[in-house]
């Protein structure tokens, strides 16, 4: 194995075993690809590039070589690289995809190593991906919309670029591998609706300071990402965090825990199958918050007084839903996480919950991996992974029990 391809599910496993394409054009933004396949792979994926010679004069076959692993096709030869190429893949993705390939794509012109692994793939019926990047002027053109239209109409699915200063530029890499995931995901959860906490809350002292924690919203985002992509209709309710919301997923901003538990109240009006509250909302409030900012020229005294809770009354709500809740500690042992687990359970008539302490090396607050400790009324189990895996571990067994009600 090539030592480059030692990133490999790193991330997730959420790609293992899938193989995907690289399509580079001669977009200046090709110089994102080596940092995009290499997501793809630390996700599990085997990324191969194929590259125009408009690519080539931009980035070297030989820094995609190093990237991921494989070799590089760049021509064409009595190999027949294109026909071996689209018969070996899962998902052709065209990153970035100029005005030019795509045109050339929707009128059956294969005059490129590029548009002939994607006439290929598209003959075999497999999937293929575009993420435009050019000016934004060209991206308006009328025939190149019309060309989009004969894209899609064919099936292949478009990624819509970033419209900023004049361009339409490539999405960030994180956006391109969510999309890669919706494509490649089990889609088993389609017609489920999902209701998830994410983030932090702050409670006031005066208009300016206010108590809060290092809760960054990753996982509760993670949960809202994987289900989206696995089809599920998805509201987040979300506090103050620092990871970007998932495209597809409708966002509600909170961020008193008084608005995250009104937020929640009011969506609890509408069915949801499954409710996750990650959220670290906070345990207290300031009883009287000053109306003017306070100045420390004196001591002040604060009169802490409990906050609302999330998960009160949320059993009673939503009497059929699957509720899920997370538990965080603090240099807890793992029995001490269990015993604090099963008694959120019972307290809140919980299905599932989901505890860490955020003390342990790469499972607290602002970390892409946990260390979790799920439990049901009916056992439990460690797991220690990235978040996004963690979550669709969690999505998986959601999905399990509720075909096990028969929906």
């Amino acid at each position: 194995m090539h030592p480059s391809q030692d990133i490999k599910g790193t991330k997730g496993s959420e790609l293992a075993g899938r193989k995907i394409v690289l399509c580079i054009t001669g977009s200046v933004a090709a110089i994102r690809c080596p940092e995009l396949a290499r997501e793809l792979m630390r996700h599990g994926a085997d990324v191969r590039a194929v590259m125009t010679q408009s690519a080539v004069s931009l980035i070297a076959p030989r820094l995609m070589h190093w990237a991921t692993g494989n070799p590089v096709v760049a021509e064409l030869t009595g190999e027949l690289e294109h026909v071996e190429l689209a018969s070996w893949a899962d998902l052709v993705l065209v990153a970035p995809a100029t005005a030019n390939t795509m045109s050339k794509v929707a009128c059956a012109i294969d005059d490129t190593p590029l548009t002939s692994v994607v006439s290929v793939a598209l003959g075999l019926g497999k999937p293929v991906a575009m993420v435009p990047a050019m000016h934004a002027s060209m991206y308006s053109h009328n025939l190149l919309q019309d060309n989009l239209a004969r894209l899609r109409s064919a099936g292949v699915q478009i990624l819509e670029p970033r419209l900023e200063e004049g361009k339409a530029k490539l999405p960030g890499v994180r956006e391109i591998v969510d999309f890669v995931l919706g494509l490649l995901s089990p889609k088993d959860m389609i017609d489920l609706r999902l209701l998830v906490t994410a983030g932090s809350t702050v409670e006031h002292i005066d208009p300016i300071k206010f108590i809060t924690n290092r809760s960054s919203g990753k996982m509760g985002v993670a949960i809202a990402r994987a289900a989206a992509n696995r089809g599920a209709d998805v509201t987040l309710v979300y506090g103050v965090g620092t990871e970007a919301p998932p495209a597809g997923v409708e966002v509600i901003r909170v961020r008193t825990t008084s608005e995250m538990r009104e937020a929640v109240e009011r969506e609890l009006a509408r069915h949801y199958d499954v409710i996750i509250s990650t959220a670290a909302a906070q345990d207290f409030m300031v009883e009287h918050p000053a109306e003017q900012k306070l100045r420390h020229s004196e001591p002040i005294e604060l009169r802490l007084i409990p906050a609302p809770r999330i998960l009160d009354d949320i059993r009673r709500l939503a009497p059929d839903s699957f509720i899920i809740g997370f538990k965080a500690e603090c240099r807890a042992t793992d029995e001490q996480l269990l015993e604090a687990a099963m008694k959120k359970l019972e307290e809140n008539e919980l299905d599932m919950v989901v505890a860490n302490d955020v003390f342990r090396p790469g499972a607290g607050f602002e970390e892409d991996t946990n260390e979790v400790i799920i439990a049901t009324p009916s056992g439990h189990k460690k797991m220690s992974s990235s978040k996004l895996e963690i979550a669709n571990d969690i999505l998986d067994a959601v999905v399990a029990k509720l075909r096990g009600r028969g929906r």
